[in-house]
């Protein structure tokens, strides 16, 4: 009987392995997150259909993720802060009822039936449902940057600079006032604190207390929207 070489069957054991490696399996790939397409970001929505005087059914779009079966969509009411979530929903595109001369944001996130704990989330975008007759639209509400929600701040000479986010879907100019107070972030602030033409402002703060704080807008059509409350503590 003639025996294999054994440079032969080294080779075919190289081989075998290389094919094992091949088929081997990796398992499930995690979701990728969307990319949002309409309404677009910043603008007036002139998607959707109006179904009565206050209300209107608005087309949402995002682009298609890679190992995604399913998608949750949140949109938020910037006025209000009422939110409408839907989940299980199997393309890339919804049709949503929503209230009518309001600002709103709205994300998307993508879920896996395979890893269920990784859920990427896509970026937010804002956008403002006109009402019927509405010729100009008011300032979108105050994105509050800095301090954060809940956040523990130190003083730089004994002042803070509040930062925060604006924007006009007419692409009017905007004058803000900003709200700060130990109470609820909405008492009457002093005239130094009002018609402020930039997006951030340093006030004198003091030591070991408690502040709330929120920004009124006013675009130069008189339009108006006023942010949500941030609390926030002051640490030596």
């Amino acid at each position: 009987m003639n025996r294999v070489p054994k440079s032969i069957f080294l080779l075919l054991i190289t081989v075998l392995f290389q094919l094992i490696g091949c088929s081997k399996d990796d398992g499930p790939k995690n979701p990728t997150s969307s990319d949002l397409l309409s309404p677009s970001n910043g603008e007036n929505c002139n998607t959707g259909t109006s179904i009565s005087a206050t209300k209107s059914n608005v087309n949402f779009s995002w682009s298609e993720a890679s190992n995604t079966d399913s998608y949750f969509l949140e949109i938020k009411n910037l006025q209000t802060n009422d939110k409408i979530k839907r989940a299980g929903i199997n393309t890339n595109v919804a049709t949503i009822a929503l209230d009518k001369g309001y600002g709103y944001e709205w994300f998307v996130t993508s879920i896996s039936n395979n890893i269920p704990t990784e859920r990427p989330v896509s970026a937010t975008w804002r956008f403002y449902l006109q009402g019927d007759g509405e010729t100009n639209s008011a300032p979108f509400t105050a994105e509050l940057i800095s301090p954060a929600s809940g956040e523990a701040v130190q003083l730089t000479d004994g002042s803070f600079n509040f930062v925060w986010s604006g924007k006009d879907p007419d692409g009017d100019s905007i004058l803000y006032t900003l709200y700060l107070d130990t109470i609820d972030g909405l008492q009457t602030p002093p005239e130094s604190q009002t018609d402020i033409t930039s997006s951030n402002f340093e006030i004198d703060l003091e030591i070991d207390k408690v502040y709330y704080w929120s920004v009124f807008s006013r675009d130069s059509k008189n339009n108006t929207s006023h942010s949500q409350v941030y609390s926030f503590r002051v640490v030596d």
